[in-house]
């Protein structure tokens, strides 16, 4: 099944919709990545009652926790100013030991003096305003 089948999207979940940001963070596709945050903010999910995936494999599993916290961050900004808050999960979930950048290295010095917290506790390395776009 494509993404443009108009079935794709049927039964969709958070979870669902994460997995597929992951996915983007990995392959280094922002724009599917882009989509995916849109595409979540639009379908109205409250991020305090996303359940806790379980994922298995370490990074996804911080990716996850981050991508959650960092919605969180921004939906609570201008203009959309939207009160929610991470589920209580996302406090249990590890730095992710080998490191992770959700950029490609060669661009880090750049931003080594704008650093995201939400990303940087789990020694995951993303720019400060990594997905300020929404």
């Amino acid at each position: 099944m494509s993404l443009y089948d108009p079935n794709f999207y049927q039964n969709d979940t958070p979870d669902k919709c994460l997995d597929r940001m992951v996915d983007a963070i990995l392959n280094r596709d922002e724009i599917t990545l882009f989509d995916e945050v849109q595409y979540f903010w639009h379908q109205k999910w409250e991020l305090s009652t996303i359940e806790d995936p379980g994922e298995k494999d370490a990074l996804r599993y911080a990716l996850k926790a981050c991508l959650v916290e960092k919605m969180v961050e921004i939906w609570g900004m201008p203009p959309k100013n939207k009160k929610d808050f991470a589920p209580l999960w996302c406090k249990n979930v590890s730095a992710y030991e080998a490191g992770f950048s959700v950029i490609k290295e060669q661009h880090k010095k750049y931003f080594i003096e704008e650093i995201s917290s939400v990303f940087q506790k789990r020694n995951i390395f993303a720019p400060r305003n990594y997905l300020f776009f929404v």
